[in-house]
């Protein structure tokens, strides 16, 4: 009875110490000065990501990216544990890191914290959006809705392809996304590259990807 009463009395004196802990834990919600600091983080880790992606698509090294890459995306989630995203541009900012992760959940991620950010009022997201939800279908199999993702056949030469898109998403759901039509926005995929192909010679992968039909993206499509 003695050596009950004393583990009870252990596990409430511990459980209380973690309580009080735990209401002293300082949070971005109560402390402005540190949003501010965690927003300004999640810009300097932007343009980091940014910098290695700076020049010619051809001549990144991803060999030295990938590794920073994935520390990006560590950073990125502690700061989202410790619920310090609260703007639209917080949300953005995450959203472009998790779009350059390597994973199908990193992707559908990007989706998500890319559609936050144009509920906040960022419209200019949606293309993040449209980008992050393509590269997810496009790692679990299933073709492409706004059309957003390309493969390279030759990084020496700079030919791409472009992977299969559901011919049943409407051109005109597609436009309120990405603000482009098709050949411009394969002529600015292509520029921005450095490929010095043609839109007109763009073709489409021989990827083998599923229908993504309406209900393939619950709540989306």
């Amino acid at each position: 009875m003695r050596r009950s009463f004393f583990i009870t009395a252990v596990w409430i004196l511990a459980f209380s110490g973690c309580v009080h802990a735990a209401t002293q834990l300082e949070t971005c919600e109560s402390n402005p000065r540190l949003q501010s600091e965690k927003s300004a983080e999640l810009l300097k880790i932007v343009k980091e990501d940014q910098a290695d992606r700076s020049g010619p698509y051809v001549a990144i090294d991803w060999n030295k990216v990938n590794p920073r890459d994935l520390r990006r995306r560590v950073e990125v989630a502690r700061i989202f544990a410790e619920a310090c995203f609260k703007s639209a541009a917080d949300y953005a900012s995450a959203a472009l890191i998790f779009q350059h992760g390597n994973t199908a959940d990193h992707y559908y991620q990007a989706f998500l914290w890319a559609n936050e950010a144009v509920k906040l009022g960022d419209k200019l997201q949606t293309y993040q959006a449209a980008n992050g939800l393509d590269r997810y279908l496009v790692a679990t199999g299933h073709k492409q809705l706004f059309g957003t993702q390309f493969s390279s056949h030759d990084l020496k030469t700079g030919e791409f392809c472009l992977q299969p898109v559901e011919p049943s998403f409407p051109e005109s759901r597609r436009s309120v996304y990405i603000k482009m039509s098709r050949e411009d926005y394969n002529a600015f995929v292509l520029k921005t590259t450095g490929s010095t192909q043609s839109p007109r010679e763009l073709k489409t992968c021989d990827t083998a990807l599923k229908a993504s039909p309406q209900g393939t993206v619950p709540g989306f499509w």
